[in-house]
């Protein structure tokens, strides 16, 4: 059974509100393009359907997916989003957590080290210190860290 695709009518707002506050050029031009070939049931429509059903999920080994705009996908905005969350997610557990340190890793993938550093500037905004690793490292070592 096929899912059908969001009518471009209930789409399109929320397509333009994530390009509101998406702070990267790159991820905006790829939804500006994907907006201006959409039409009803394209595979512009399809692509961008696929970009905002639902919001990526945190893994065992993180949040990861595939790059592109939108919230199903790995992008600065989705990064800074899970970024926000972890950092209200400390303080409300961990009242203390001002006072504790925050590693922050990146590996080789594309896009790892800029996720990593906006990450750190979210979580630094929130008056959490935080520690970003010096270069690019296997996902393990940033565990044992």
């Amino acid at each position: 059974m096929t899912e059908s695709l969001e009518p471009l009518a209930t789409l399109r707002p929320r397509v333009e509100q994530w390009l509101a506050d998406d702070p990267d050029r790159e991820t905006q031009g790829q939804l500006q393009q994907l907006l201006h070939d959409c039409a009803d049931g394209n595979a512009a429509h399809t692509l961008l359907a696929d970009c905002f059903r639902g919001t990526l999920q945190f893994g065992t080994a993180g949040l990861r997916g595939a790059l592109g705009p939108g919230p199903n996908r790995m992008n600065r905005a989705t990064v800074m989003r899970a970024g926000a969350g972890l950092g209200t997610f400390l303080i409300d557990a961990a009242p203390n957590s001002r006072s504790g340190l925050v590693v922050v890793g990146f590996d080789a993938r594309h896009g790892s080290a800029q996720f990593a550093h906006d990450t750190c500037a979210v979580l630094t905004g929130m008056g959490i210190p935080v520690q970003v690793l010096p270069h690019s490292l296997p996902t393990p070592v940033l565990a044992f860290a």
